[in-house]
């Protein structure tokens, strides 16, 4: 590895899986501390298992992204766990789906993932600011800023779904939130991009075998995989490093003077760019 984020201070929420941990074990190999957050604690302790067997240097902290108390102490104990008093980086990945028909979504489907996608990113974004924004600010006076990364999760559903009235409303949202950010913190020298997976393996993406269970319809899953094989890259369907890849770009002085962008991971299958 090369040490692209050497001794940075780095925040990741939901980290227990998926693209979270990826990226979670790609930081810290890349040199960074992180502080990784999930609202469960067993697969955020496989997190910290991984990253610790290379060495790497990892803390974490059980919270709810959609609490603003949770947020405010994931932050605190980031700088805390670490002596420092700066987060170089704000990696926002918890979120899930609850798909439904849009006449079929009940109230508590809505509010669920909304609160969790979009209100639980503007969560951590505000949490964020004393140790980012304020800080970059004491610094402007100063004369000397350093350069900072907030890194948001979309997803490709933000362009509307069948199925994802919700997800897609609460991704979009994101987008915006986003841009905004990047607007009003440019001038602190707080980058604020966002990253499109397109369809990435893991439990959300999984065939599911009934209408509990993680996941997408077998047929649906099925139609995918042939789109992918006739549409897309000549390899199998995105992982979870392959957001991670990006996340890393965003996070390191690579993407110095990019901001207000969203990027899109799909593997060019058609539908998704």
């Amino acid at each position: 590895m090369s040490n692209l984020l050497k001794d940075k201070i780095c925040v990741i929420t939901g980290a227990g899986r998926g693209i979270g941990q990826a990226t979670a074990i790609l930081f810290a190999k890349e040199g960074a501390k992180v502080l990784i957050s999930d609202i469960d604690k067993k697969p955020l302790q496989e997190t910290i298992s991984l990253i610790e067997n290379f060495n790497g240097t990892v803390k974490s902290f059980v919270g709810d992204v959609t609490k603003k108390s949770d947020c405010e102490n994931i932050m605190k104990s980031a700088v805390d766990e670490f002596n420092a008093d700066s987060i170089d980086v704000l990696c926002n990945i918890a979120g899930m789906t609850k798909d439904k028909m849009i006449h079929q979504m009940s109230q508590d489907d809505w509010d669920f993932i909304i609160n969790l996608n979009l209100t639980g990113t503007f969560n951590c974004v505000q949490a964020a600011s004393l140790y980012m924004r304020d800080l970059a600010k004491k610094e402007k006076d100063s004369g000397a800023i350093n350069s900072r990364s907030i890194i948001n999760i979309s997803s490709t559903s933000a362009r509307g779904n069948p199925g994802q009235i919700n997800y897609a409303s609460s991704k979009a949202g994101v987008e915006g939130l986003t841009k905004s950010v990047a607007k009003e913190w440019a001038r602190f020298n707080i980058r604020c991009n966002a990253i499109a997976p397109g369809f990435i393996e893991s439990r959300l993406t999984q065939p599911k075998k009934n209408e509990k269970d993680f996941g997408i319809p077998e047929e649906q899953k099925k139609a995918i995989d042939k789109l992918q094989l006739e549409t897309g890259l000549a390899r199998e369907h995105g992982k979870p490093v392959d957001v991670a890849n990006v996340a890393l770009f965003f996070a390191s002085d690579l993407s110095s003077f990019v901001t207000g962008q969203v990027l899109t991971v799909s593997g060019g299958m058609i539908g998704s760019i």
